[in-house]
Formats: C-alpha cells, structure tokens, sequence
C-alpha cells in the first residue's frame, strides 16, 4: 500500500494519505486508544482469544489460555516474527474473570498487545499506568492498543480473521481450545501495522 510505504519511507503527514485506504482491508482502526511509539510493520502472526467462549470457558481452566499464549511466544521468540496479541479484558491480570492471567514472560514476543471490550461478557481494557507490566511493555516497546465500543475505535473487524490458517493445533494444548485461542498464519497476507503517535491514529489492515 502506498501509504505504508510512504511512512517507511519517512515522509511526513501520512494520515492523510490513510484516507485512501478500503475499509474492507482494515482490520482495526483507532484514535487516542494506543501507546507506543510510531512504527510501520508487517505481521506474521495474529493470536486471538474469543472473548465470548473464553467467557464460557469453566474459571479452573481459564489458565490453559495463558499458558497456550505462553508456548506460542516462547516458541517465536527466536524466530523473528512480528506477532500481534488480542485479548479480552486486562492481560496480565491475576483475576481470570477480568481477562487472561498471562505474566509479562507469556507475551513479551509480541509487538503488539490488544486488549478489548466485550459486553457480551462484561470484560474492559484497563492498564495500570503505575503496574509492573505497564512499565514491562515500555521498556521493551511492545505496542498497546485497546477496543473499546466509543468514538475512539474507528473500525474492528475480527470477523475479517475468520477462514485464514489457524496453526493452534500445532502447539501442545492447542487442540483442546481451538475454538477459544486462534493463531492466524498471516504472512502472505501482507498484514500491515501503522502507528502514527503525533496523532494519536492506529490503522491495522489485513
């Protein structure tokens, strides 16, 4: 797309060149819901937790999610790939019940961190501004993004997701939550991440 590649390239003022872009390719779309630096990428890999069966899930094996989410960032760590998180709720949370119990070590391969809102099962984004793990994505410049249902997310279209590869069951434990956890296998999607700080605009197209 060629407003991506305008920010790689470093030219300036690229939100309005975002304009352009189809809203059948976007993904997520959002203002002042991020923090971060700016950055244009591509992604390889998408993991997803469905926020309504993971809902449903029974509270004792709610960890399994977490500990899933866990394998697939160690298992990439190395292999430099760029991995998106989406969550409901607060990741990191002890509180299975407020979102997924995932400790900084189960997510610190991935570039980007997506928490979101679900009324459907009462889960709300909330970072602590003063917690361990605010200060865990800083200093490793891991992207946070949250969904809410207000004026600053634009666009969200998970549904978009739907049918592409999903390698869960490649992972121990993935066979059993291959309706709550999705690992999407997007590298010949040309996925592609654009944060623009200044103004506080997040565009993901897919």
């Amino acid at each position: 797309m060629a407003a991506f590649d305008r920010v790689k390239s470093g030219i300036p003022e690229m939100d309005v060149a975002l304009d352009n872009i189809p809203e059948d390719k976007i993904l997520l779309e959002s203002k002042g819901a991020s923090m971060g630096m700016s950055k244009a990428s591509e992604l390889d890999i998408i993991v997803l937790v469905d926020p309504v069966k993971y809902y449903e899930m029974p509270y004792k094996d709610k960890i399994k999610a977490a500990k899933l989410i866990g394998k697939i960032n160690w298992y990439f760590r190395d292999k430099k790939k760029h991995m998106m998180l989406i969550v409901p709720g607060r990741v990191g949370t002890t509180s299975p019940e407020l979102g997924v119990p995932t400790a900084f070590s189960d997510i610190s391969a991935f570039e980007i961190i997506c928490e979101t809102e679900e009324s459907k099962a009462g889960y709300n984004p909330e970072l602590s501004y003063g917690s361990h793990i605010f200060q865990d994505l800083v200093e490793a410049e891991i992207l946070y993004t949250a969904v809410f249902h207000n004026e600053k997310t634009v666009h969200y279209s998970p549904e978009k997701l739907e049918g592409l590869k999903d390698i869960v069951a490649d992972f121990d434990g993935g066979s059993e939550l291959t309706e709550i956890v999705h690992v999407y296998y997007v590298s010949d999607r040309k996925c592609e991440v654009y944060n623009d700080v200044a103004n506080e605009h997040l565009l993901i197209t897919c």
